[in-house]
């Protein structure tokens, strides 16, 4: 009988490796986190993720309230170079007045925060009277650090220019906030005895007599220079500080040793001539504010001295065209005949010798040329003078009258112009 063999199955071959099966939970945690190998980063991502985009939410909100409310309260008013103004700070004001003053002065958007933001920090106290530098583009923490800073001044800067008048000065003095009006000022210039005690040349006025029919009795004793006085300073007390430096200017030019040397060829010392002025110290200021007036320079202050000293001496009147134009406050370079004819005690066409008065402050250097003229004019006898081109500030001194009256004739037709340039600028400027 046949044996019967047994088929053999073919034999299959297994794979050396062979992935790991995932189950149906196990794909489906795998879908829901990220992408099978990497599940597990993204299992820490995520929460991360969700908090920084939550946390980004919350500041944009934030963000957004916190500019609205700083836009709305405490901004500067104004951006970009916003102006630097003076804001004064009186004694005894509250937090409440100061910051509703602000506000109306355009430096601050609220009061209110003003206010609460002074009392919450304790800065009540440390708010001062005074004036401080502020802007419109500060915001309410600066301008509140700048009031409590001790930065404020109690102190203002004045200039007093030499050749203006007690007009000019009182004029000035309202325009940068020192007075509120002219007149106490002025009335006051006229208050000889209560201030002829802290004036020497004053006291010499009154004492010789020369105070009668002067328009402005101070005028001449207020002392050109840059003064800082207090913000709170009364005209009275503006004027006993002008008056106190004219006495210091007096004892300088009055009261010093003169005296110079030079050396001759040999090398001897020789003293150097100087004038010997008869005037009074009033006479002497009087005639010092016509210098003031005439001349531009130092040298043409001495030269206009000698000639002013040279009149005196023979017995001529001045005729200074500045004594003309005092009491009305005109401007003028060439003077009509009716201008000339004014009779008035300060018009040296019309008085014999000197004006009632000084015609405005002079300087130290008018008042020193004054005292000393120059001493070659003198002697050579210089009588005369002009204007010459008026923007040039030049004087043409002659001896001779007709030399004088040639210079007058050349030179006349550009005062009349200057003069209508400045009618026409004058009119200009006018409001209509």
């Amino acid at each position: 009988m046949a044996n019967k063999r047994k088929k053999r199955r073919p034999q299959q071959h297994r794979p050396l490796f062979q992935s790991e099966k995932y189950s149906i939970q196990a794909l489906h945690e795998d879908r829901e986190y990220g992408m099978y190998w990497y599940a597990w980063l993204w299992k820490i991502v995520r929460p991360v993720l969700i908090f920084l985009c939550s946390a980004l939410m919350v500041v944009g909100m934030v963000s957004v309230g916190y500019n609205r409310i700083y836009n709305s309260f405490f901004a500067p008013v104004e951006t970009g170079n916003a102006e630097v103004v003076n804001f004064q700070i009186d004694s005894g004001e509250t937090v409440t007045q100061i910051g509703e003053r602000l506000q109306a002065a355009n430096l601050l958007r609220d009061s209110r925060v003003f206010k609460y933001m002074v009392q919450f920090r304790g800065l009540t106290n440390a708010l001062s009277y005074g004036t401080f530098k502020l802007s419109p583009g500060m915001n309410t923490d600066e301008i509140i650090t700048e009031l409590t800073s001790g930065s404020q001044t109690n102190e203002r800067v004045i200039t007093i220019v030499p050749g203006w008048t007690a007009e000019d000065i009182a004029g000035y003095l309202v325009s940068v906030g020192a007075l509120e009006d002219t007149g106490e000022f002025l009335r006051l210039c006229n208050d000889v005895d209560r201030f002829v005690g802290s004036s020497y040349a004053l006291r010499d006025a009154q004492n010789t007599g020369t105070l009668t029919g002067r328009k402005y009795a101070l005028e001449g004793y207020l002392a050109p220079d840059t003064y800082r006085i207090f913000v709170s300073a009364t005209a009275e007390s503006i004027i006993r500080t002008l008056l106190n430096q004219h006495n210091k200017v007096v004892d300088s030019v009055f009261y010093a040793d003169r005296t110079q040397y030079y050396t001759d060829e040999e090398g001897a010392y020789h003293e150097v001539e100087t004038y010997d002025s008869k005037l009074t110290m009033d006479q002497t200021v009087t005639l010092a504010s016509m210098i003031e007036k005439e001349a531009a320079t130092r040298e043409d202050y001495a030269r206009v001295s000698a000639v002013f000293h040279n009149r005196l001496r023979l017995g001529m009147k001045l005729e200074s065209d500045p004594t003309v134009t005092y009491l009305s406050g005109e401007h003028k370079l060439a003077l009509s005949d009716a201008d000339i004819a004014q009779q008035n005690p300060y018009n040296t066409y019309y008085v014999p010798a000197l004006p009632a008065g000084p015609i405005c402050n002079p300087s130290v250097a008018a008042l020193e040329a004054a005292m000393s003229p120059d001493m070659e004019y003198i002697r050579d006898g210089y009588l005369y003078f002009c204007a010459t081109e008026p923007n040039s500030g030049k004087l043409a001194f002659s001896v001779s009258k007709a030399e004088h009256e040639a210079n007058v004739a050349l030179y006349r037709p550009l005062w009349e112009e200057y003069d209508r340039q400045q009618a026409l600028k004058d009119q200009a400027s006018q409001p209509q």
